[in-house]
């Protein structure tokens, strides 16, 4: 009886981790961060601040410098044939703001036929914590998509600088 149990467990869990995909994931250059923001008790500040729609990674990088307004995600979609799904983004990070915040995280619905992009972008000093980083979505409480980053204080800074700012000299 428990080895059905734990077939059925499995049997109902796979198709969770199978509806999401990842699309990709990397760092959006410097941009004005004027977006609505949208309540999200389990971050930080308490919000986050949705994003004009078509953005596109400008590298594919995952080792990520403090710049300002600089952003980095991931960006995820359901399968095929997958329905309408509730997920929870997370984001976890060193210990970050008054609180020591470690983990953040705010719900959302994936919709057929769409991507879903979720960033995290340096809009004050405090936020620019070096150390691992990680996004995830997780449908029930289970991870079905993990990105880690690495942001650094300096590493990675010239590439990124000259993809982002090249037009400028």
């Amino acid at each position: 009886m428990r080895l059905f149990f734990i077939f059925l467990t499995l049997l109902f869990a796979t198709p969770l981790a199978a509806q999401v995909r990842l699309v990709d994931a990397g760092i959006i250059c410097p941009r004005p961060t004027d977006g609505a923001l949208v309540d999200a008790p389990g971050t930080e500040s308490g919000f986050i601040r949705q994003i004009e729609a078509g953005l596109t990674f400008d590298l594919p990088d995952r080792t990520v410098p403090t710049l300002d307004q600089l952003g980095f995600g991931f960006r995820t979609e359901l399968k095929p044939g997958a329905s309408e799904t509730d997920v929870t983004v997370v984001v976890t990070h060193p210990p970050m703001g008054d609180r020591g915040v470690e983990r953040e995280e705010w719900r959302d619905t994936i919709v057929p036929g769409t991507t879903n992009m979720n960033l995290f972008t340096f809009e004050l000093e405090y936020e620019k914590v070096p150390g691992p980083w990680t996004f995830s979505i997780e449908i029930d409480g289970t991870p079905v998509v993990t990105v880690p980053f690495e942001v650094t204080e300096t590493e990675n800074q010239g590439r990124v600088e000259r993809a982002c700012f090249q037009f400028l000299s």
